[in-house]
């Protein structure tokens, strides 16, 4: 199966000139409470066992609403349309689940939905036909690439980079090859913490592009080898 990488739109003619196109809540939401939107940054690796009140994000001011929304509060937290999320329940999805959300754009509010995705597909990478690279967020260095044997050796040198070179400083995947485990019928997934790109399959791209759907573009994933998926 072939996959393409998930980028959130910056067209202007798109999504207008405010980006994330959420970030700030309306008046009167209470951003502290227990069950609120930031409640759920706990959650990291699980889902909730309460439904959270996420009723109370604003639209920014010269942003457009589009079926899937840019957000600044997490990246493992997309808002989206009804429309858009009745594409993505006909397909194969990482662990997820989806919110009741209430998008305000001035005074009108727009019932959408917020999509929780925990998703960790580390354990599927092949790591000794994998490439990696150290990086520097800072001055956006990269090493040439290397290898390791083992998600052990992974995590083993990562955390010596941080530790000598400090905490701008880990490792990134260059060239991901995933193992024979790997459900290859996954349309849309994370890796995780060697990678920050979300994949999309084809097949889910040309449903959205098909429907029309907003707010995403995709480019192809010549960063990721499937090798069970033809």
């Amino acid at each position: 199966m072939k996959y393409f990488v998930m980028e959130e739109s910056l067209d202007k003619k798109i999504v207008g000139r405010d980006f994330p196109q959420a970030y700030r809540f309306i008046k009167g939401y209470n951003e502290d409470a227990s069950n609120a939107l930031f409640s759920l940054y706990k959650y990291k690796d699980t889902f909730p066992d309460y439904v959270p009140n996420l009723d109370g994000v604003m639209l920014a001011g010269y942003a457009k609403l589009t079926d899937f929304v840019s957000n600044g509060f997490s990246g493992s937290l997309c808002i989206l349309s009804p429309k858009a999320k009745a594409i993505l329940e006909q397909y194969n999805l990482c662990p997820h689940q989806f919110y009741s959300f209430g998008l305000y754009k001035k005074e009108v509010k727009y019932d959408y939905f917020l999509l929780k995705l925990v998703s960790n597909y580390s354990d599927f990478v092949d790591y000794e036909k994998t490439s990696f690279r150290e990086y520097d967020i800072t001055s956006g260095y990269k090493s040439d690439p290397f290898s390791v044997k083992s998600k052990e050796e992974f995590w083993e040198r990562r955390k010596k980079i941080k530790a000598e070179k400090g905490i701008s400083w880990g490792i990134w995947g260059n060239k991901l090859v995933m193992n024979k485990d790997f459900n290859c019928e996954l349309d849309f997934f994370a890796i995780s913490i060697l990678d920050a790109n979300t994949y999309v399959s084809e097949r889910l791209k040309n449903a959205i592009e098909s429907a029309g759907l907003t707010g995403w573009e995709f480019s192809p994933a010549t960063n990721l080898i499937v090798e069970n998926c033809h």
